[in-house]
């Protein structure tokens, strides 16, 4: 009677360790799945936001020549404006270096619009 008792809790007790070892199995694989599909979604979001980022700064650079030129007046137009005032009204030397700074900005400008 002993013994079969002892036959009895061996059998259960491997039934237990390959139904734990089978759910321990199972669990392992679906995290490898989930894990993998969570890769491949962070690959197809990665390359969605270069692919944006890309478009984003090819329209950025159709438009930077147009707004060089902006630039480029205003500060020019501020320069000669500065100017004048030194000129007119012989102020004092901050809008002398006002003017000048100004000047030179648009200079600038011109220079890196013609390149």
């Amino acid at each position: 009677m002993f013994t079969n008792r002892f036959f009895t809790l061996l059998v259960i007790m491997t039934l237990v360790l390959v139904a734990t070892l089978t759910v321990r199995e199972a669990v392992a694989t679906s995290t490898v799945v989930s894990d993998a599909q969570k890769a491949q979604r962070a690959q197809v979001a990665d390359a969605a936001r270069w692919t944006a980022m890309g478009k984003y700064y090819a329209s950025v650079e159709a438009v930077q020549p147009r707004g060089q030129a902006a630039d480029s007046a205003r500060w020019t137009a501020m320069g000669e404006y500065y100017r004048e005032q030194a000129e007119a009204q012989h102020l004092d030397r901050g809008q002398a270096a006002d003017a000048a700074r100004w000047t030179a900005m648009a200079e600038y400008y011109l220079r890196m619009l013609s390149k």
